[in-house]
């Protein structure tokens, strides 16, 4: 079987997709299978920068995108670049290669457009969304249902859902919100996100080495840390984060990380001198981030949309052996309330935060045992790599089933 996979984030750059398909990729090769990856240069990130590739067996195509700033519309000029570029290779590489299995994996929206293109060159269109377009838009009151652009993007939508063989999903509330838009349950299937084991060993060496991580990074022993590791996007509404630094100035806070939000976070924090900003990390940094923090934090914006969202960075912090402030609802506030490892306050809600985190210093040592305790769900139930397994069985029966 050949594959080939089109994504605009693959390692080394940053972020949930670039991980997740590089470990669809490594389980695909173990297997025996021929996988092409079509993606950008790293562009995610302009102040997270890469100094090589990493080598694997996959024969990897890239398309020379320039980083840039991160606002929301330097976010789509990159994206759209990237589309306009990739169109015509990916056309190129169906040409010459008799292509199984091509797998299309959005956002950007621009990405899972390319499906449309490649369809009748492919024995099987898979078309993986691991997020809402346009509806994050709309449901974050950025754009209205009436605007033109949503309604381009809302044609588009349907084209690309029904030109896919299958489309995979990252969570069961996403199959809801396409089915009923008429596409056939059936055609949908979902495989989650998850933890990957050699970041989960990281983790673990590092969880109980507070002052080793505190030497490394110079931060004082007698601080107490609350830390957000992750995406500083529109989604995560970071300026509960801000309000609370604000509010408890006895305290460090560290926001670790880039995204289109920085720069106004950046702004409305001027004067607070216990907020620090920190540039995106390698990955085999963060560990280190999570030992030498006493408390991390993890948030969504109060959007319905937002409601049973799963943020990768869940099953992370969830093994961390630190209590977790979470500002989320549905799977992955019911992964942390399983653990019992942290303390749930209600989405953009500046004063729950700051309750929060005086309860767990107050109480430090009982949060910090139930977060040790609590690990184990995660690690049972959401290891990428078993994830992924399951994911190459769906993709080998629909290989098999022909066309």
């Amino acid at each position: 079987m050949k594959l080939l996979i089109i994504t605009q984030h693959y390692p080394p750059d940053l972020g949930a997709s670039a991980f997740r398909l590089k470990a669809l990729s490594n389980e695909l090769i173990k297997r025996g299978y021929e996988v092409i990856v079509l993606t950008a240069t790293p562009n995610r990130y302009s102040s997270f920068k890469v100094s090589e590739e990493e080598k694997g067996k996959e024969q990897i195509v890239r398309i020379n995108v320039k980083s840039g700033n991160n606002s929301a519309l330097a976010q789509i000029l990159r994206q759209l670049n990237f589309y306009l570029k990739m169109k015509s290779r990916a056309k190129k590489i169906c040409k010459s290669n008799k292509i199984d299995v091509a797998i299309v994996s959005s956002p950007p929206f621009f990405i899972g457009m390319s499906g449309i293109s490649i369809k009748k060159m492919v024995k099987h269109l898979v078309v993986e969304i691991r997020d809402l377009w346009p509806d994050t838009i709309v449901e974050l009151g950025k754009a209205k249902e009436s605007n033109p652009v949503i309604k381009i993007m809302r044609y588009y939508e349907m084209k690309m859902y029904k030109a896919a063989d299958k489309i995979v999903t990252v969570l069961p509330f996403m199959n809801e919100r396409i089915s009923s838009k008429g596409i056939p349950a059936d055609k949908l299937v979902t495989f989650s996100n998850g933890l990957d084991s050699y970041l989960l060993e990281e983790i673990s060496k590092w969880s109980d080495k507070k002052s080793e991580a505190r030497k490394f990074l110079s931060i004082d022993d007698k601080e107490f840390v609350i830390s957000y590791v992750g995406n500083v996007g529109l989604g995560q509404n970071l300026e509960v984060f801000v309000n609370a630094a604000k509010a408890l100035k006895d305290m460090q806070f560290i926001i670790v990380g880039d995204g289109s939000d920085k720069e106004r976070l950046l702004s409305i924090s001027k004067g607070i001198n216990n907020l620090h900003f920190v540039p995106p990390v390698p990955r085999e940094h963060v560990p280190i981030y999570y030992a030498a923090s006493d408390v991390l934090f993890i948030h969504l914006a109060n959007a319905k949309l937002f409601s049973d969202s799963l943020p990768s960075k869940t099953f992370e912090y969830a093994v961390s052996n630190r209590p977790v402030i979470y500002g989320l609802d549905g799977l992955s506030a019911e992964i942390f309330d399983k653990s019992k490892s942290g303390i749930r306050v209600h989405r953009e809600n500046t004063d729950e935060i700051i309750e929060a985190i005086k309860k767990i210093k107050e109480n430090y040592d009982f949060y910090y045992k139930n977060a040790v305790e609590g690990k184990d769900y995660v690690i049972k139930n959401y290891l990428r790599e078993e994830i992924m397994k399951k994911y190459v069985d769906f993709l080998e029966n629909l290989n098999e089933r022909g066309k």
